[in-house]
């Protein structure tokens, strides 16, 4: 594969494949950490160290890329965005939370907000509506950065224990770094030369192989650069890939990543549970059985997104063209 020397002018489907690569990342985190969530067999070193090495860069991408698109998504006005984002951020944050906590859970565990705010396995969607409620109550006149560095320094100052807290103020900085970022998105990625570009690369290679050393991400100024390092280079290598099957069918992952995100966190659970029950659940087809599970079930509901997107997306409500209120003229004539 050759890459372009510049992006192409005026094309954003390089958004829908750093998209599509990390949420299929992520279905490949779950598929790994869910049986030994659940007491089975650890996986090899070799899908851990796999895991480990692209988690400063999983989750922040989706995040940072949702963050690009925040002032476009505010400019829209006060009511729009609130809607915007109760259709498509908290209406299938809620419906899905719901059918996985009834599915694994208890019902009851509903009643109480804190897990709510946690999110379980959907958390990634929990710290996007809150960083979505925090965005609009800025001041116009404050600038993104401070957004971005107020939860680090707050991170520094409080080093809360391992929870809620610390989920929020760590990746909430890479939803507004996004934001921060946006200006000066034309000059790194058309304006950065071929040999910086190769300088990041190398850094986030150095990075990766240090976290999967390790075995664990800490959330320390550190990591935090190298997760920026990363993102860096995806912004910049991303436009540069030429089109391919390949990278037709992961940006048509991206397009629809809320199916892949919640659809196949529901699919993974379930199908573990349903390899326990027949005396799978440490055997070795655990991990690829949850893969093609995680990978499997979204695209089929992709596919039939047609009829179901009332699961992804609130239905517009709209009056009938028949069914509108007549003029006022016309009611009293």
């Amino acid at each position: 594969m050759v890459l372009t020397e510049t992006p192409p002018t005026g094309r954003m489907e390089w958004m829908d494949l750093l998209r599509g690569v990390a949420v299929l990342l992520v279905v490949a985190w779950h598929a790994v950490s869910i049986p030994e969530q659940f007491g089975g067999n650890e996986t090899s070193d070799a899908l851990q160290s796999f895991n480990a090495a692209v988690a400063p860069f999983r989750i922040p991408t989706l995040l940072v890329l949702s963050g690009l698109l925040l002032e476009r998504s505010l400019s829209k006005g006060p009511r729009r965005y609130v809607v915007g984002k109760l259709r498509h951020i908290v209406w299938p944050y809620a419906l899905w939370f719901v059918l996985i906590m009834g599915s694994i859970d208890s019902l009851v565990t509903l009643t109480n907000p804190t897990n709510w705010l946690a999110g379980g396995i959907l958390w990634y969607l929990a710290v996007l509506i809150v960083c979505y409620a925090v965005a609009m109550l800025r001041p116009r006149w404050l600038p993104w950065e401070l957004f971005v560095l107020a939860p680090l320094v707050l991170l520094w100052i409080l080093e809360p224990e391992s929870g809620v807290p610390q989920r929020l103020l760590w990746f909430g900085a890479f939803f507004f770094l996004g934001a921060a970022l946006r200006p000066h998105l034309d000059s790194l990625q058309r304006r950065l030369p071929g040999w910086g570009g190769a300088l990041l690369g190398l850094v986030v290679v150095a990075g990766g192989v240090a976290a999967a050393e390790r075995l664990v991400i800490s959330q320390k100024p550190a990591y935090f650069l190298v997760s920026v390092l990363g993102i860096l280079f995806a912004l910049w290598l991303a436009p540069r890939i030429p089109s391919s099957p390949v990278t037709r069918l992961l940006q048509w992952y991206g397009r629809n990543s809320i199916v892949v995100y919640v659809g196949h966190a529901l699919a993974v659970y379930l199908t573990y549970r349903v390899l326990a029950a027949i005396g799978a659940g440490e055997s070795g087809i655990v991990v690829p059985v949850l893969a093609i599970a995680g990978v499997g079930v979204p695209t089929l509901l992709i596919l039939a997104r047609r009829r179901l997107d009332w699961l992804f997306v609130f239905p517009e409500l709209r009056v009938p063209m028949n069914h509108a209120p007549r003029p006022l003229a016309e009611a009293r004539s």
